[in-house]
């Protein structure tokens, strides 16, 4: 299964967000630390914002932290709302052999990305920055071990 850059950047910026929390994060923390454009992380912040997820601060000072805990947002949540092929797939109308063979391959694409996002479902940005204090040293981020 391969994901779109855009989850990998809400992913990493939650990731980030969890790890700093409860301080605020600009997008150009997350940027740096990751290696990635600003640019595209600024549309990411925003819709994590409009979701919930983020909670948005704007000015000279601003920035952003999570709306709820890290241990309240699960991964598939995440992969839902970013990735458009996750919506079920079209069969034409028609009958016949090669309709029933192409409902037949929507049908196992559908229990394979439902088996992909029931393994997420079990996890949560608080699971996948458990090890704070290497992932803060790699992220060149100060983590407070309390957090």
């Amino acid at each position: 299964m391969r994901l779109t850059s855009y989850t990998n950047y809400a992913l990493r910026t939650l990731m980030y967000a969890a790890l700093a929390h409860p301080r605020l994060v600009r997008v150009q923390d997350v940027a740096d630390a990751f290696g990635i454009s600003r640019t595209h992380l600024v549309k990411c912040v925003h819709h994590l914002g409009m979701w919930g997820y983020l909670i948005n601060q704007r000015g000279r000072n601003g920035g952003f932290r999570l709306a709820r805990p890290a241990s309240a947002i699960d991964l598939a949540e995440i992969v839902r709302r970013t990735e458009e092929g996750f919506s079920p797939g079209r069969c034409g109308s028609g009958e016949g052999d090669a309709e029933a063979a192409v409902r037949r391959l929507v049908d196992t694409v559908q229990r394979a990305q439902s088996a992909f996002l029931d393994v997420l479902a079990g996890y949560t940005i608080a699971d996948i920055v458990d090890n704070r204090e290497e992932l803060g040293r790699v992220l060149g981020l100060d983590v407070d071990r309390a957090a």
